[in-house]
């Protein structure tokens, strides 16, 4: 098979078209940009939107794991600023403790400094170094996230070991791992 190369004025004509089609090409963007650029610059970039299959990992000072949140929708309201967050589940570790909170539904606060988990919440403290499981059981739970504190006047039913312990009202502090059981205690623990 013999393959011809074309005649030197049909290689030209061919470069010709081809520089010409790449000219008006450049035209043509150049028009339709110059167009969009002063429209694109009153776009409000605040913008509604929802994220599906959301994961955020935050990490602390020294660059280790220190929040993760995960949920199947979390939407943000430009306007207001407040994001709402379907059936969340939030991880937090502090030291050698472990917090794992799941709730139904959660709404942030517009500076992110505040989560209202609301609905049935579990909130389960794991203790790595004791290998020390405790699981609470609430309903609408206020977390403050900067100190890690979290509250609610809900019924909350909390589990140790055997050890059962009921109450109306908890005050929860995730750093320190203490809590405070409010109104109308009751407990039952498991003897030896």
């Amino acid at each position: 098979m013999i393959h011809r190369f074309p005649s030197r004025p049909a290689l030209q004509r061919g470069i010709v078209l081809l520089a010409l089609a790449a000219g008006v090409s450049f035209l043509a963007t150049r028009d339709v940009r110059d167009t969009l650029l002063p429209q694109l610059a009153d776009v409000d970039t605040r913008l509604n939107y929802a994220l599906f299959d959301f994961k955020a990992t935050l990490l602390d000072d020294e660059g280790l794991l220190a929040l993760t949140i995960e949920a199947p929708v979390l939407r943000n309201n430009a306007r207001s600023g407040v994001g709402t967050v379907t059936r969340p589940e939030i991880f937090l570790r502090e030291g050698g403790i472990d917090w794992r909170i799941r709730a139904n539904s959660a709404v942030v606060s517009a500076d992110r400094e505040y989560v209202s988990l609301a609905g049935e919440v579990n909130v389960v403290r794991y203790n790595v170094l004791e290998n020390d499981l405790l699981e609470i059981d609430t309903r609408d739970l206020m977390v403050s996230v900067t100190p890690r504190l979290a509250s609610t006047d809900a019924r909350v039913d909390m589990r140790h070991a055997g050890d059962r312990l009921a109450a109306t009202g908890m005050k929860l502090d995730l750093i320190s791992d203490r809590f405070e059981l409010l109104d109308d205690v009751s407990a039952v623990y498991d003897t030896p």
